[in-house]
């Protein structure tokens, strides 16, 4: 079943909702960049982070990107997620693999250690917005929390969470909750969200046990607010924007002596894409020709 993402209101319209599901976007990331059990784990979940936070941009093509940037071995990760639930992202280490932590659990904050979490919100109508908060666990979740607390004022909470097996990724995603900026200074319904999700236990079986049915999901872990389903579930997949062509432009802006010297040494280019591992070949006639654009100056570099 594939991937969704399904918004929601409760408490009256008081509090915001959204439940995301990103096995099959997970599972691909594993493929394309060759993960390991430990990073599977974390890219899996910041990918569903960052499209909790893009479901509330504002216009069709909004964006969110999530950078990690810590000093423990995975030396960090980058998640970049729509509005229109298009999603890709990669991990700097991704074949890191470390010892269980006590109760079998990955050690997430071993793993990430020290660093600091950057959003970038980029509506795609002018300057973009970006924000930078200590991390606090490097679980994905409590840091996106603390984001959302410290540079929004918003009263929130972030599960995500996974099951994974020898097999691989049996499901993965997550959710948001949050009262609404017209009800934060209401101190009984903040503190009706923060029991309720005090409240939740197993959010991982919660989520296997509800596969392709995040109404299910959210009923399940809060039915006592009523949540309720704004619109059908959006579909959510791993898209990278990544094409020949924006490969050749990147080219472009090498100069003619730099590409000269690439032809000269290794008689053509490879350029590979962060996101998703996508390899663009480019032998010496492909060089030639952008050379040629650049030098009868029907390509100018920008």
């Amino acid at each position: 079943m594939a991937d969704q993402i399904l918004r929601a209101v409760a408490a009256d319209g008081g509090i915001r909702m959204v439940a995301v599901e990103t096995t099959i976007s997970t599972r691909y990331a594993c493929r394309r960049h060759g993960l390991s059990y430990l990073t599977t784990t974390l890219l899996g979940r910041a990918m569903a982070g960052g499209l909790l936070l893009a479901s509330s941009m504002k216009t069709p093509r909004g964006r969110v990107s999530l950078r990690v940037q810590c000093q423990g071995p995975l030396r960090g990760l980058t998640v970049d997620a729509g509005r229109n639930g298009g999603v890709r992202g990669y991990v700097a280490v991704p074949n890191l693999e470390l010892a269980l932590a006590p109760g079998g659990q990955f050690d997430l904050t071993r793993a990430v250690g020290r660093g600091h979490l950057q959003v970038t919100r980029d509506e795609g109508l002018g300057d973009a917005l970006q924000s930078t908060v200590e991390l606090v666990s490097g679980g994905i979740g409590d840091d996106l929390a603390a984001y959302l607390f410290h540079s929004e004022q918003t009263p929130s909470a972030v599960f995500v969470g996974e099951r994974i097996t020898r097999k691989g990724i049996r499901c993965s995603g997550g959710v948001l909750v949050q009262v609404l900026p017209k009800a934060a200074n209401e101190p009984a319904l903040v503190d009706l969200l923060e029991r309720e999700c005090g409240a939740v236990e197993g959010f991982s079986q919660q989520l296997e046990a509800h596969q392709g049915n995040m109404a299910a999901l959210l009923q399940s872990l809060f039915g006592a607010l009523n949540p309720q389903p704004l619109a059908a579930p959006q579909p959510v997949r791993f898209h990278c924007q990544c094409t020949a062509a924006r490969c050749r432009a990147a080219l472009q802006l090498l100069g003619v002596q730099e590409l000269e010297e690439m032809m000269a040494q290794d008689g053509g280019a490879e350029m590979t894409c962060h996101f998703c591992a996508e390899v663009y070949r480019f032998c010496g006639a492909d060089l030639q020709q952008v050379i040629h654009g650049l030098t009868a100056g029907a390509i100018k570099p920008q």
